[in-house]
């Protein structure tokens, strides 16, 4: 059985699918590299449809913590607008009702990588409208929470610098 459903050509570099997503509790678009092995692919979408409780339950720990940090960083007016749209005090699951649009990005993986498993999950925020939120997961371990710096899955550990 293919999670991956609907897959389409995007465009000259990419094909676009749907998967269900059971900790957003809703379907997200999947985009995957046209260089990137669909059976590469399903194992990124079985390994997001089978999260352990404790990396979730981290995943939106790191978010909320992304979060409180961009509310220190704003001006008081602009953090009022966000507070009209997402509560200041959000946590634990919650917060994960306050991403908008999520996608399963996956590009292809280094050859000497072939037991590992990457991918992205990005969305928007409205703690952070320019630069939204990914989410970057290699095998079990959570890489990077924060604004979308376009690393993927692959890149060196200490590009995933956090400030919070």
């Amino acid at each position: 059985m293919t999670l991956i459903r609907d897959i389409t050509k995007k465009n000259e570099y990419f094909l676009n699918g749907l998967i269900y997503c059971p900790f957003l509790e809703k379907d997200i678009t999947v985009t995957i590299e046209e260089d990137a092995d669909l059976v590469y692919a399903e194992k990124c979408a079985n390994h997001l449809t089978n999260l352990d409780e404790k990396l979730i339950n981290k995943i939106c720990e790191r978010i909320s913590a992304y979060h409180q940090y961009m509310l220190s960083e704003w001006n008081d007016e602009f953090v009022k607008e966000i507070n009209k749209k997402v509560p200041k005090d959000v946590s634990g699951r919650d917060i994960l009702k306050y991403i908008s649009q999520p996608e399963l990005i996956i590009y292809e993986k280094p050859k000497e990588k072939k037991n590992d498993i990457g991918y992205t999950i990005a969305g928007l925020c409205s703690w952070e409208p320019e630069h939204g939120i990914d989410i970057i997961l290699r095998n079990e371990t959570l890489l990077y929470v924060g604004p979308s710096e376009c690393l993927g899955s692959w890149a060196d550990d200490d590009e995933y610098e956090v400030l919070y």
